[in-house]
């Protein structure tokens, strides 16, 4: 009698007989899967909100006699974030080599001052107050910028990208250059009146490099520098970037979860394949629907430990077979706010 109990709790049928639906594991795998398409649909349809809009940002520039430029901003800039207030701003330069009007910065700019962050210039404003969410701001002033002109064999040329903002959208901007007759030829500027002009709207890192080549004596005596061609390389969204992230962290954590819903649904193929989905000797007795070499090792060890005890001989036999199927096989599964960028 001890023989056959023994015998018995580890075959075929009495394993179909006592073997139970998983359902709590079921369950389980339906509400890890909710969770993975919840964090994936959710990725996908996060959109990241600047702190600020730029509702209207000009730039006019007119070419000085001693080949500088005097550039003209004016903005109209929108707090968004309600949670942090508004109280200074910094805009990009294109060089180190710029001074600033007094008598043009406007009242809504309490000082400037100018600051080279690595090789980024800029032009840091310190607000007349703090703003918050929801409040307009304006503001203006003018610089006089050097070391901008190029010659070539063709003539004289400038190329002036004005500051762009990484993480602040522009709703619309227009872009002047003044018109003083000695122009040759511009870059996708459009001449209106007695300007060339680009304009439009940028996303978060958008830019405009307005190109203007003056003929050959057009600046004769001034000194000019050498060509450098633009580099966009720290031009970027930043929003997008943030929504790419947050997509790939949503997969990652998809794929985590991968690994229990890979142990729920060997539950369930077990199951279907009438082996159940028991544990004897600390070990699962099937894995991936099929038997469990770990689970068949100490049993058969098990088996031969008390096969003589009882006066049985077929747990050893049995146990031979089974480690040459596994081990010539395999088939068991043995193997379980940077806001703002520098003008060019």
């Amino acid at each position: 009698m001890k023989k056959g109990r023994v015998n018995a709790k580890y075959d075929e049928a009495y394993t179909k007989a006592n073997r139970t639906f998983p359902i709590s594991k079921t369950i389980l795998l339906v509400v890890i899967l909710m969770v993975q398409i919840g964090i994936i649909v959710a990725a996908f349809r996060f959109e990241p909100k600047p702190q600020d809009i730029i509702r209207q940002y000009d730039v006019t520039v007119e070419a000085c006699e001693d080949g500088s430029l005097d550039i003209s901003y004016h903005f109209v800039w929108q707090a968004v974030d309600t949670s942090e207030e508004l109280t200074w701003i910094e805009i990009g330069m294109a060089n180190e080599n710029y001074s600033v009007y007094p008598e043009s910065v406007s009242d809504t700019i309490g000082k400037y001052t100018q600051s080279d962050d690595d090789g980024a210039v800029y032009l840091v404003l310190d607000l007349d107050r703090a703003y918050v969410g929801g409040e307009v701001l304006e503001f203006s002033f003018k610089v006089n910028q050097k070391d901008m002109l190029c010659k070539d064999g063709d003539g004289y040329f400038y190329e002036f990208v004005p500051g762009w903002f990484n993480s602040t959208p522009v709703e619309r901007y227009t872009f002047r250059w003044a018109d003083d007759g000695m122009i040759r030829s511009v870059s996708g500027g459009a001449r209106q009146g007695g300007h060339y002009i680009w304009s439009g709207s940028f996303g978060c890192g958008g830019y405009e490099m307005m190109a203007v080549r003056y003929g050959q004596d057009s600046f004769d005596g001034c000194g000019t520098v050498s060509y450098q061609a633009f580099d966009d390389s720290e031009a970027y969204d930043s929003l997008s970037e943030d929504k790419t992230a947050m997509i790939v962290m949503a997969f990652v954590g998809a794929a985590l979860l991968i690994i229990i819903q890979v142990w729920i649904v060997d539950s369930v193929v077990s199951y279907h394949r009438g082996r159940g989905f028991l544990t004897g000797h600390g070990y699962y007795v099937h894995a991936y629907g099929r038997s469990n070499p770990h689970y068949i090792r100490e049993r058969d060890k098990y088996n031969a430990k008390h096969a003589g005890r009882f006066g049985g001989r077929g747990g050893g036999g049995c146990a031979c077979a089974c480690a040459c199927a596994c081990a010539g096989g395999g088939r068991a599964g043995c193997s379980q706010k940077d806001t703002f960028g520098k003008a060019t």
